[in-house]
């Protein structure tokens, strides 16, 4: 229960508007993986990014493009994470 105490303290800095602001992303992203597990929506985006960048079209994907599709994946990951990580909260 210390990572609650923590989230206590850490919550008596913020606002009301931000404290509200904070519930309704955790609501956004918790709805958000109620339709789909992380795993089945990070395993079809990566089947979907495989896909792209392996075919033999590949004079189209920039140096810049494939940037971006890093860093999409980062977003992704971190999304995925925040969604286990407020499932197990919700559990503990």
């Amino acid at each position: 229960m210390i990572i609650k105490s923590n989230l206590n303290k850490a919550s008596d800095s913020f606002t009301e508007a931000e404290a509200l602001l904070l519930r309704q992303q955790h609501e956004l992203v918790s709805e958000f993986f109620k339709r789909d597990k992380s795993a089945e929506i990070v395993n079809s985006l990566n089947t979907l990014i495989e896909t792209f960048l392996f075919t033999e079209d590949l004079e189209n994907v920039t140096p810049e493009m494939r940037m971006h599709i890093a860093n999409q994946l980062r977003v992704v990951t971190l999304i995925t994470q925040l969604g286990e990580t407020s499932v197990r909260w919700k559990a503990s």
